[in-house]
């Protein structure tokens, strides 16, 4: 994972030596540019491979850990052997999404700095700004999904309940879930406006405050921006995992 996402780093800034080389009609860039495409999907292949091997025997683990318990009725042993994928789901498709997070948060900083450090200065007010809108709709999203694994382990008794049940089963559920997308809608486009108002005034501040600046140190400097602010966008994404697994970890308890 690592190893991937340090090469995927490292893509803008040797994007930007590349183009100011082929103008004077040099390749090195060009060729290291290649090589890092190479090597980064060589080993997320590797990561791919091996880590649903590892995913798979988590969740076999916590649902045969669960179904040894003698308390509670089938409906919710059923719903609740379910909810025990979605942590491994989490795991499987999300922690190298967030070790990729970290790693762009961190390295796009200092090669920002490095390049421009009002810049740098400025983006990163972008994360007090980020951080405070997801916080904002932080109990809304607690209490939606909890609602919602709530209803769910009732899922196997209404279907015995018959049709009559079975409709009203799902017409709630149509209910609390387009509730949680409403919640999660807000969320992202209250983030991605404080994001788009941070690129605007990066490119403005780089522009005016840098002499002699390249064609290819404004493409790098522009990238690098733009996937901090993307990673910084992973924030809401995080914050619902860590909810929705800390809710299924209690019931499994």
């Amino acid at each position: 994972m690592l190893l991937t996402e340090l090469s995927i780093l490292s893509t803008p800034y040797l994007l930007g030596k590349s183009i100011d080389g082929l103008i004077v009609g040099n390749w090195y860039w060009m060729m290291l540019l290649g090589l890092s495409y190479f090597v980064s999907n060589f080993f997320n292949y590797k990561r791919m491979v091996y880590d649903t091997k590892v995913y798979t025997k988590i969740y076999n683990n916590i649902a045969l850990k669960f179904l040894k318990k003698d308390d509670g009725d089938v409906s919710t042993k059923v719903a609740r052997t379910d909810m025990a994928y979605e942590v491994v789901h989490v795991l499987e498709g999300y922690v190298h999404y967030y070790i990729a997070t970290m790693v762009t948060i961190i390295g796009s900083l200092i090669f920002i700095f490095s390049e421009n450090w009002q810049v740098g200065v400025l983006i990163s007010f972008a994360i007090i700004f980020i951080i405070s809108a997801v916080f904002i709709f932080y109990k809304k999203i607690k209490q939606g999904i909890s609602t919602f694994n709530n209803h769910y382990e009732k899922k196997t008794k209404s279907i015995e309940g018959g049709y009559a049940s079975s409709e009203s089963f799902f017409k709630r559920r149509s209910k609390i879930e387009i509730c949680q997308s409403t919640i999660q809608g807000k969320n992202w486009f209250l983030g991605n406006s404080i994001k788009y108002i941070f690129l605007l005034l990066s490119i403005i501040l780089l522009i005016t405050t840098t002499k002699n600046i390249t064609i290819g140190s404004v493409v790098t400097v522009y990238s690098y921006v733009n996937n901090f602010l993307m990673a910084l966008m992973s924030a809401p994404v995080a914050i619902e995992m860590v909810l929705r697994i800390s809710d299924v970890l209690k019931r499994l308890n």
